[in-house]
């Protein structure tokens, strides 16, 4: 009998070893094992849409951590302080656009009005503006007796050409890579990836680069430092080849969280930034602007179950289609908010990561520290319990 109970004790135990070494890497962050070699196998093949990628490596969680005096919680009904927030140290399995394994009820207005953020005693001093309990519409958020800021226009990145490395139809424009991004292109006929490498880290990330004319912007999420920035051209298969590479030394802190990229969509005629510009028109402050755009969201869009079922690996969100029909997963919520906020100059990072109730998208934004938004749950007035950030966008 007790040879029978040892024997099923092992094969469990064989059972769960295998089910974890079976899992696959996600889309954007690869092992960097072979990154000497001159031909790269397996890269991963998933379509870039818009053709203007951004990731960021493992590292840009630990800088993130440390700055602004860490990460605090917005949970439903308050914000309460939390530890800085730590990225795994290694590579996630799960692909970043998979539905939580409990994904919230339908958005009701109920629900929005008690996950609205309110600052506790013991947030920092920068965002002690509260919300009015009683307010029904997000425009009527708070009330205050100062005045309301000055109307801004959205950050939009550019290419000026004073900085350019060029070689073999890649380019490379890293005029403004202190504001925490390059500006990448490609004008021959091969399929390309781009690979982003942080310092001496052996990790990176992966951007699908399409042939073309046009710039597209790559973000430096890392934070100051060098980083090396590879084009790999396909050669058959799933197999690249360096086609050229630069380093480059950027002292840029955390200035991508003010400019689109491909997962933070949006120009300056987007509906998500007109939206943002009417509902923040009377704020009088940037801490009252997040707020009144939290609320929005919560209240406006709703979880799209049969997207959830059907998404593919390599989905990208469209700001203004979430807008449009009313709707999204984590992922749409969360690039939702992040144009948002940036269209009004406020610093907001697209997160992804892993949380209690499984992978997942959501925010951290910058109002006098950085305070983690979830507005996925917080519609339905719920939270994703623990929060482990690993990728920023």
């Amino acid at each position: 009998m007790k040879q029978k109970r040892w024997t099923a004790v092992v094969v469990a135990v064989l059972l769960l070893f295998c089910s974890c070494a079976s899992q696959t890497q996600p889309p954007g962050l690869s092992s960097a094992g072979g990154a000497s070699s001159s031909v790269f196998s397996g890269l991963n093949s998933e379509s870039s849409s818009s053709g203007s990628p951004s990731s960021s490596s493992s590292s840009a969680a630990s800088s993130a951590s440390s700055s602004g005096n860490g990460v605090s919680s917005v949970k439903p009904g308050s914000l309460s302080s939390s530890a800085p927030s730590k990225a795994s140290s290694k590579n996630q399995t799960q692909d970043p656009f998979v539905v939580p394994s409990k994904a919230p009820a339908q958005t009701s207005s109920k629900a929005a009005t008690k996950s609205a953020p309110k600052t506790s005693s013991k947030s920092t001093t920068a965002s002690k503006s509260t919300t009015a309990s009683k307010s029904t519409t997000a425009s009527k958020s708070v009330s205050s007796s100062k005045p309301a800021m000055a109307p801004v226009t959205a950050k939009m990145p550019s290419a000026p050409g004073t900085a350019v490395f060029s070689e073999g139809g890649a380019k490379i424009d890293y005029s403004h890579a202190s504001q925490g991004y390059v500006m990448v292109k490609y004008s021959g006929g091969s399929k390309i990836k781009l690979l982003v490498y942080y310092g001496s880290r052996s990790s990176y990330y992966q951007y699908n680069i399409s042939s073309g004319s046009s710039y597209v912007a790559i973000p430096l999420q890392s934070g100051s430092g060098t980083y090396r920035i590879r084009f790999m051209e396909n050669v058959g298969g799933s197999s690249y080849a360096e086609l050229c590479s630069t380093r480059i030394s950027a002292s840029c802190g955390t200035n991508y969280t003010h400019y689109p990229n491909q997962y933070v969509s949006y120009t300056r005629s987007s509906s998500a930034v007109a939206t943002a510009r009417s509902i923040c028109a009377s704020a009088s402050s940037n801490s009252e602007k997040v707020s009144i755009i939290y609320k929005y969201i919560c209240r406006n869009i709703r979880y799209d179950y049969a997207k959830a079922a059907s998404v593919s690996s390599g989905y990208l969100p469209n700001v203004d289609r979430t807008l449009s029909t009313k709707k999204g997963i984590c992922f749409d919520y969360a690039a939702l908010m992040a144009a948002m906020c940036r269209s009004q100059n406020i610093p907001t990072k697209l997160v992804i990561g892993n949380t209690s109730k499984g992978y997942h998208a959501w925010n951290e934004v910058y109002v006098g520290g950085w305070k983690r938004y979830d507005a996925t749950f917080g519609a339905a007035g719920q939270t994703a319990g623990s929060y482990t950030p690993q990728r920023y966008y």
